[in-house]
This record gives C-alpha cells, sequence and structure tokens, in this order.
C-alpha cells in the first residue's frame, strides 16, 4: 500500500477547518481528567493503611499478608477506575476525529455514546488491553539494553571498573536501548487501528480488532511511525503553549486520517 503524506496533511487540514474548537475542547477535557486521574495513585498509601487499620487486634501470622492483600487489591481497584475514567473519553474522541476522516458526520453523540456504562466498560477494557500488550512488548525490548546498562552502573559502584570497558559496555547498553526503543516504537503500531474500528463498529470483539489492526498495518508500521514522526516540528512548536488550540487537532485529525486510509486498505 502507497500513501501520499502531503494530500493526507492537506485533506486533514480541510477537515480541522470549522471544528478547531471543538476538537481541542474534546482534547482539553481529556487531558484534564487523565491528570486527575493521574492523582489517584497518591490515594493509595492513606486509603491502604486505613483499611490495614480495621484488621483485629492483636495481630496474629496472618495479618501481614492481609495487609499486603489489601494494598494490591486497592491498587488495582484504582487502576480500574482510571481506566474507567480516561478510557471513554479517549475513545469517545478517536470516534469524534475518526467520524470526520471517515466522511461521516461529527456530532456530540459520537463522544456521549461512549459515556454509557456498558460502553464505557468496553472502552477501558479494550484500552486496558493495548496497554498490556504494549507493555509485554516493552519488556521485550528494553529489558536487554536495560539490563546491560544498568548492571554496568551498579558493577561500577561496587567496584573499581578498568575505564575503557565501563565506557564499552555502558555505550553498548545505551545502544541497545536506542535501538530497542526504534523496534518497539515501530513494532506497536500495529495496534494503532485498534480503538479506530472499536469507534467505527463497537460491538466489535477484541481480538477481531486486534487481528485486523494487524492485518491492515502489516508491512506498514515502520511508515506509519514515520508519517507520525514527521508532526515532531508540530509537537516542538506545542511548547510555546498559545499555539496548542490551532494546532493539536490538527495533529489529532492527521493521526486519524492516515488511520482510516489503512483500514481502506490504501489508496
Amino acid at each position: 500500500m502507497t500513501f501520499n503524506n502531503k494530500q493526507t496533511k492537506l485533506h486533514a487540514k480541510q477537515l480541522t477547518q470549522g471544528h478547531r474548537g471543538t476538537g481541542f475542547v474534546l482534547l482539553a477535557v481529556s487531558f484534564i481528567v487523565a491528570a486527575a486521574a493521574g492523582l489517584l495513585p497518591f490515594l493509595h498509601d492513606f486509603t491502604a493503611a486505613q483499611a490495614v487499620a480495621v484488621l483485629p487486634y492483636p495481630h496474629n501470622d496472618f495479618t501481614p499478608w492481609a495487609a499486603q492483600g489489601i494494598q494490591v487489591g486497592i491498587a488495582l481497584l484504582l487502576v480500574a477506575l482510571t481506566a474507567l475514567l480516561v478510557a471513554p473519553l479517549r475513545v469517545g474522541r478517536e470516534a469524534w476525529y475518526f467520524g470526520g476522516a471517515d466522511a461521516r458526520k461529527r456530532t456530540r453523540k459520537r463522544v456521549m455514546f461512549w459515556l454509557q456504562p456498558r460502553w464505557a466498560l468496553k472502552a477501558a477494557w479494550f484500552v486496558i488491553s493495548l496497554r498490556v500488550r504494549k507493555l509485554l512488548w516493552a519488556v521485550l525490548f528494553f529489558v536487554p539494553g536495560g539490563f546491560l546498562l544498568g548492571g554496568t552502573l551498579w558493577q561500577a559502584q561496587q567496584s573499581n571498573l578498568d575505564v575503557a570497558l565501563f565506557v564499552a559496555a555502558a555505550a553498548g547498553g545505551a545502544i541497545l536501548l536506542l535501538v530497542g526503543a526504534g523496534f518497539y516504537a515501530a513494532t506497536v503500531q500495529r495496534y494503532a487501528l485498534v480503538l479506530p474500528i472499536l469507534a467505527k463498529q463497537p460491538r466489535c470483539k477484541l481480538r477481531n480488532a486486534v487481528q485486523l489492526s494487524c492485518a491492515r498495518t502489516n508491512d506498514n508500521c515502520a511508515a506509519l511511525l514515520r508519517y507520525k514522526l514527521s508532526f515532531l516540528p508540530w509537537y516542538a512548536l506545542c511548547a510555546l503553549v498559545v499555539p496548542l488550540p490551532f494546532v493539536l487537532p490538527y495533529l489529532a485529525q492527521a493521526r486519524a486520517c492516515r488511520h482510516a486510509e489503512l483500514l481502506r486498505g490504501g489508496v
């Protein structure tokens, strides 16, 4: 499949016109909710301490196990709560942007649909599953370099390590990390279409969405990554804050346009 990046970006600019305000509000609300959800882990220690305090006294041999179980349970609960807060907005935003790229009318209903309990749970399931898959790939690609670099630094602290050996090992670990990062960034593009597929077909199953995403991105992961990296100057411009309302909706729409092209099988 071949794609014309210039035409895709031009199409994204055309779709952004007249919808920039709404698109930015969706992104801003998602960011605020995600930031608020990110504060939930700070409640972990306090909540766990209060829960442990209700354990019967005097403590017995099972008390430490019970306390640890409570902490793990609260951590899992907070993760689930975070997903329930963030995922529906994430998929709703995807539905809105992808709807435009897929030549469909963009309305508030596309976002509100995913805030319903049933669909919010499904959105959370998809988002969590994708995070787990990406985490496993990260372990595969980052562990070798991290192990070599971390082991070298630890060994240097524990004993006098030859300078040449230290530099060679540390450089090797850093290079492995960089190479792993490149392979990781390209590999996870295979999942780029899962949420667009869900947004387009809410009743689809996770397995089918993953299989279709992998099939459509097959042999195109590196090209998709290069396309997204071509927007780095735009992201750098966002560091000035003021351009955010103008730049971010265009970037989100440009990604949605490429995803729509991939799902259609190329042009």
